[in-house]
């Protein structure tokens, strides 16, 4: 893409994808490894662990939000303060489900395939 002005290249959306697929793929092996725990100590109520594990990133990304906007912003007032943790808010909660879908279907995949072979008789 050439930017409308100046026919500059931007090379910030290319860079997105690539951060947004690492983060995908450090979600999924993460995800993967707390449920080989839980299933080792045999534990085998896995899904919700593997959701939440995964969803716990949202958690960090609004903490940081929450020092951001106390130590480095200049905002004050109600509306937008409100307006902030709204939209700050909204953010957390689709990267809180985005990385716990994840999380749980990579996790479900390893579940899936290690008891593949497993025979009940």
């Amino acid at each position: 893409f050439t930017s409308f002005w100046n026919y500059k290249f931007y090379y910030v959306y290319g860079f997105v994808i690539l951060v947004f697929s690492i983060l995908l793929v450090v979600t999924s092996c993460v995800t993967i490894v707390i449920t080989y725990f839980l299933l080792n100590a045999e534990d085998y109520r896995w899904p919700w662990t593997a959701f939440l594990s995964g969803a716990s990133t949202s958690v960090y990304v609004f903490l940081y939000a929450v020092y951001y906007f106390v130590a480095k912003t200049k905002m004050y007032g109600l509306f937008q303060t409100c307006f902030y943790f709204g939209q700050t808010l909204l953010l957390c909660l689709a990267l809180g489900i985005i990385c716990g879908s994840i999380g749980y279907l990579g996790a479900r995949a390893f579940v899936f395939r290690i008891f593949r072979g497993v025979k009940s008789d």
